[in-house]
């Protein structure tokens, strides 16, 4: 993956490696903001919604997230830097 978006001092800092860094400016690259909804997510990861909301509800299978309000049905947003370096971490490496 090619890196050519410039990356924040911050957001350099808070990705954890190269690989999380590109796929940080991957996402960037075609139009994420700084915080994506269920729906984007499902789509960058290529799952549906439903199966979002269940890990969600399961408490795992998923980067970090934040709900927006107390509600049961609250909003939920997910940042592009967890996301990126979440799926850094869950590639598992072969000789």
């Amino acid at each position: 993956m090619e890196t050519n978006i410039s990356l924040s001092k911050e957001a350099y800092q808070l990705l954890r490696d190269d690989e999380a860094r590109a796929y940080y400016s991957e996402l960037k690259m075609e139009g994420y903001l700084l915080f994506i909804s269920k729906k984007q997510y499902a789509k960058i990861a290529n799952c549906s919604l439903s199966t979002v909301d269940n890990n969600i509800k399961r408490g795992y299978g998923l980067p970090n997230y934040k709900k927006i309000g107390i509600a049961k049905n609250a909003k939920v947003i997910f940042s592009l830097i967890d996301v990126a370096n979440y799926f850094a971490s869950e590639t598992i490496k072969t000789a």
